[in-house]
C-alpha cells in the first residue's frame, strides 16, 4: 500500500490512541533559537494534527500538509477551535504552499515516509532566511516492564509488516542525509501515558501494520490484547511509556 493511503480507514483510532507531544518540545526550539514570535510553522504528514497542537496552543500559526483525505478532515475538525490552523492537501516532497512560506517546518512521527533528499529539496524552498526543520518522534518503549515486553511480543506476532515499518523509525542515514550539510541537534523527553482498554485498542487500531477490523487475523489480535491488557492493567488502565525525541537544525 502506498505509504500516503496506509491510514485512510484509521483516522478516528489515530486520533483517539495516539499519544500527544509534549509542550516541551516547542519550549526547548524556543530556548534554541529556532522558533521565534509569529512564526509560522509548516507542518508534513500533519495527519489529524497531534503535532500541530503544541505550536497552536502557544500561539504560532501552523500550516499542516497532509496527502491522506481522511486524516486531513480529521485534523481539521480536531483543530478548528485554532483559528491559525490551516491545512493543503500535499505531500513532503511537493507541498502546494509558496516559497519562503515557513519559518520552521516540523514533521511528527511521519518523517519514515519521506523521500529524505526530495523532502529536504522542498522544505529550504518553503523556509525563509535563518529557518529551520524538526523531526520528532514519539518513541514508544519496548522493554522495562511486563506489559511493555508483552505489548511488543503482541505486535511482532501480530502485525503484518511491522518489522519493516518500525525499522524506518530509527533511519540515522535517512535523517543525516535530510539535514545535510547541516548536523542536526538531538533532544529527548519523557512522555507517558496510562491507556484504559478503550484507548488502547485505538492505539492498536491506529498501527498500519497491523490488521484492521474485517481481516481474519483482527479477531485472534484483539483476543491477544485482551488478554494482555486484563493481565497488567492496575487501576482500570496500563502504562505505555513513550520518549519524544526532537532532531533539529537550520536549514537556510
Amino acid at each position: 500500500m502506498e505509504s500516503t493511503e496506509r491510514f485512510g480507514n484509521r483516522a478516528d483510532a489515530y486520533t483517539r490512541g495516539r499519544p500527544t507531544y509534549p509542550q516541551a518540545i516547542v519550549a526547548h526550539l524556543e530556548q534554541a533559537g529556532m522558533l521565534n514570535p509569529g512564526a509560522t510553522v509548516v507542518d508534513l504528514g500533519v495527519g489529524t494534527g497531534l503535532s500541530a497542537e503544541p505550536f497552536l496552543q502557544r500561539g504560532y500559526s501552523v500550516i499542516g500538509v497532509e496527502p491522506n483525505a481522511a486524516m486531513r478532515a480529521a485534523g481539521d475538525e480536531q483543530l478548528r477551535r485554532h483559528a491559525n490552523y490551516r491545512s493543503v492537501a500535499g505531500t513532503a516532497e511537493a507541498t502546494t504552499l509558496p516559497a519562503g512560506a515557513a519559518d520552521l517546518v516540523i514533521a511528527g512521527q511521519a518523517f519514515h515516509w519521506f523521500d529524505p533528499e526530495r523532502a529536504a529539496a522542498e522544505v529550504r524552498r518553503l523556509l525563509r532566511p535563518a529557518g529551520a526543520a524538526a523531526l520528532i518522534w514519539n518513541d514508544r518503549q519496548s522493554t522495562g516492564t511486563a506489559f511493555l515486553s508483552g505489548y511488543e511480543a503482541l505486535l511482532r506476532e501480530h502485525g503484518i509488516d511491522y518489522e519493516k515499518v518500525s525499522h524506518r523509525h530509527v533511519d540515522a542515514d535517512a535523517i543525516e542525509r535530510f539535514f545535510a550539510p547541516a548536523r542536526c541537534e538531538v533532544a529527548y523527553f519523557d512522555n507517558p501515558r496510562r491507556l484504559d482498554r478503550e484507548a488502547l485498542v485505538s492505539l492498536v487500531g491506529s498501527a498500519s501494520y497491523m490488521p484492521a477490523a474485517g481481516d481474519p487475523r483482527h479477531a485472534p489480535m484483539m483476543a491477544a490484547l485482551d488478554a494482555l491488557f486484563d493481565a497488567h492493567a492496575e487501576n482500570g488502565a496500563v502504562q505505555m511509556l513513550y520518549r519524544t525525541r526532537l532532531h533539529y537544525a537550520r536549514m537556510n
